[in-house]
């Protein structure tokens, strides 16, 4: 009896540990990331990658991961494409709550630059 509920006990932790889903679809995230900085000359394929990535989860309607937005901005911003950058940090200020602040703050400084002129 007791082999029989270890044997059981065991089954049990390996099934749910293979049954394992994330909350988020993050996509080749962390490929792209590791690419980015590890080749520049690719920036402008990984940029379009995550946007592709972005619309697609837009389209299913499923939740953006948390920060992708403002991954995704920032590139723009390094591209020098500010327009960009700031329509993704509007998007990441309005799913997740908790950048709000930091985006807020991302947001008046660029539109500030952009009105001021060089």
């Amino acid at each position: 009896m007791i082999k029989l509920l270890s044997l059981s006990l065991i089954l049990l932790c390996v099934v749910g540990c293979t049954t394992q889903s994330t909350r988020y679809k993050w996509g080749n995230y962390s490929d792209g990331l590791y690419h980015y900085y590890q080749e520049p000359a690719e920036h402008s394929k990984i940029r379009a990658r995550l946007v592709t990535h972005i619309e697609n989860l837009e389209k299913q309607e499923a939740v953006v991961p948390p920060g992708l937005y403002a991954e995704v901005g920032t590139y723009f911003l390094e591209a020098g494409d500010s327009t960009s950058a700031v329509i993704y940090y509007q998007k990441e200020y309005e799913a997740w709550p908790e950048s709000r602040d930091f985006m807020s703050a991302l947001i008046t400084n660029l539109q500030g630059r952009t009105n001021s002129g060089p």
